[in-house]
């Protein structure tokens, strides 16, 4: 019982820091570009992460079950050692991925407990967190050379076209999160049922109380997004994610979102763009499992 009510707390908890954390990445920019305003962007934002958890949270079960042994106190240490990993993340100020670290506490966990690794459910999960950013910015790249070559007849229809249409993939890009970041937390917790509310709560207490920060990293730090370059980017990072979800592997939409938008970045002809902080949020890509797999092991 206290094991069950400690993974229901922790989950519930995961789940507010990243609906709180991730907000602005599926909204930004229509909070931003004033499309909508806070209280707007922060529904929309909402409805997705919801309903991504609800229609597809469970996607992700039999990926959940096959990584981390249905051992009560192995998954409530698997979520503490998430949690702590995320403060510590976030403290330092380092975009560490949830998702990722998860996939390596579980792997650490089982190795440490005795359980076997589903070594090639690994593989394939590896295998996609690689091909992913290379999709990203490939196809934010392409799709974008080929808007800005496009000649609108009308300007204003088209503009008002788009920003509707960003309306849109905010709404997916949070869907998807919901549907695989926040599914794959309530897949791992073992979380079903009426329980599922208290992680909807924690999607709106997340989103109303701890989403004032902008990740500069993906947008303004390495250039200022147009509404063409934010489209394609939502559009590209929701798409993948929402594959990866179709074929129940885990994908960080920090991810596929900060390569698409480099990918955008790179189309821009005569514009210069920062890539440290692209080159730093690659090599966490490389930390968040790995420091996972380690923390796993020694507790």
């Amino acid at each position: 019982m206290f094991y069950s009510v400690l993974i229901l707390v922790l989950a519930t908890t995961l789940t507010a820091l990243v609906a709180g954390n991730n907000m602005s990445a599926a909204v930004g920019t229509l909070i931003g570009s004033r499309i909508l305003s806070r209280t707007g962007g922060l529904i929309i934002g909402m409805a997705g992460f919801s309903a991504g958890l609800l229609i597809q949270g469970h996607s992700l079960s039999s990926t959940a079950f096959r990584l981390i042994p249905r051992v009560n106190e192995i998954i409530a240490f698997s979520l503490v050692i998430a949690l702590v990993i995320f403060m510590l993340a976030a403290f330092l100020r380092v975009p560490l991925s949830l998702t990722m670290a998860l996939v390596g506490i579980s792997v650490g966990l089982s190795i440490r407990y005795g359980f076997p690794v589903d070594v090639p459910l690994v593989t394939l999960i590896m295998i996609t967190w690689i091909l992913a950013p290379i999709m990203s910015i490939a196809f934010a790249f392409i799709l974008n050379r080929k808007l800005a070559s496009a000649q609108p007849r009308n300007v204003w229809n088209f503009a008002l076209s788009l920003k509707i249409a960003l309306i849109v993939v905010s709404f997916l890009t949070a869907f998807t999160l919901g549907a695989n970041t926040l599914g794959f937390i309530e897949q791992v917790a073992g979380i079903s049922g009426l329980n599922v509310l208290f992680m909807i709560i924690g999607i709106v207490l997340g989103s109303l109380f701890l989403s004032r920060g902008i990740i500069k990293r993906v947008g303004q730090e390495m250039y200022m997004m147009r509404y063409t370059n934010a489209f394609v980017s939502l559009v590209i990072s929701s798409a993948l994610v929402e594959g990866a979800t179709f074929l129940g592997l885990p994908l960080s939409n920090t991810q596929t979102l900060t390569s698409s938008v480099f990918g955008s970045g790179l189309s821009y002809r005569h514009k210069a763009m920062a890539s440290k902080p692209f080159l730093i949020t690659v090599a966490t890509w490389v930390i968040s499992p790995l420091l996972g797999m380690i923390f796993g092991l020694i507790i």
